[in-house]
């Protein structure tokens, strides 16, 4: 079957992206790991040249889009179209080389086999990075404990610049802080944004010292945790935990059935502070690399 490809509009088209992957993700397919609230936080960077959006639809309905992030490649089928998912593997191939990148990296879950094997012959290997899925199924309730002097609430729109410094210090540990007034702005718009379902903690000076956004999928009713961060200067003192565990609570109070996070296996911390709050892993999502030219050259090796 023959897809037309068009180009992604962010206010034309996020509604129905939104609804394949919705679609997807409450049918259990073992493909279909990606949430709609973890596409949503991703689409911040559509205001960046390296991250591209293509879409394909089947008779003027969406059946598959492909995402690139700097060469980490997303391929999302929905249901009826998965029988072409290596198809568009290779063309983000052939897309990626036309733009000179030296390499691409797609996901696959481990209990995927086909996919895996598919992957294999095409000749993709293991990266060595791998997320977790981990899950708190809401069957037990937790009380929420900040140390003295922190308060807990909610981001209020009039909070929103100390957000992102917020953000930004927070996650300045891992690389130069990206986050900005445009990316936020385009955050707080997706329509699975809440903003009672991302919780502050705030210092006695009223300084943002700790956050998480949780997005809640209608279809499935899993609220997945994207991003959770803590102010450098107020780390190992439990906000992180008292988050994480505020946002289960409020997330049972809006009825979600279950609470999601990837963890990363170069992020081990994070791994232990969600088992520590009652998450388990329900499988693995693994990262597979295919080089498109020769990597030594692309490195600068002589």
């Amino acid at each position: 079957m023959e897809l037309r490809e068009r180009k992604f509009d962010r206010d034309s088209d996020l509604a129905e992206l939104l609804e394949v992957v919705r679609e997807t993700r409450a049918s259990g397919d073992a493909r279909s790991f990606l949430h709609p609230g973890g596409l949503q936080w991703w689409l911040r960077r559509l205001v960046h040249d390296d991250f591209r959006v293509w879409q394909w639809f089947d008779h003027g309905t969406l059946a598959a889009f492909v995402i690139d992030d700097d060469g980490y490649v997303i391929v999302h089928t929905d249901l009826a179209h998965a029988d072409q998912h290596l198809d568009l593997v290779g063309w983000a191939e052939g897309r990626l080389a036309e733009l000179g990148r030296s390499s691409i990296v797609v996901s696959a879950r481990d209990r995927d086999e086909e996919l895996v094997a598919g992957l294999s012959r095409l000749g993709y290997e293991p990266s060595g990075t791998f997320s977790q899925e981990l899950v708190h199924d809401l069957s037990t309730r937790r009380e929420t404990v900040l140390p003295r002097g922190f308060s807990l609430g909610s981001l209020d729109a009039h909070l929103d610049g100390a957000f992102i410094d917020l953000h930004r210090d927070a996650w300045s540990t891992w690389g130069p802080p990206t986050y900005s007034r445009e990316m936020h702005a385009l955050v707080t718009r997706m329509p699975d944004f809440w903003r009672e379902l991302t919780p502050i903690v705030t210092a006695l000076d009223r300084t943002l010292a700790a956050y998480c956004i949780g997005w809640f999928d209608p279809r499935s009713r899993w609220v997945e945790i994207e991003p959770l961060g803590t102010r450098q200067a107020y780390r190992k003192r439990g906000l992180a935990h008292a988050i994480v565990t505020e946002i289960t609570n409020r997330s049972r109070a809006a009825a979600a059935t279950a609470v999601m996070v990837w963890g990363v296996n170069t992020n081990p911390d994070a791994v232990r502070l969600y088992t520590s709050c009652g998450f388990g892993s329900t499988g693995i999502v693994r990262e597979y690399r295919k080089w498109l030219s020769d990597p030594r050259r692309a490195s600068g090796w002589r």
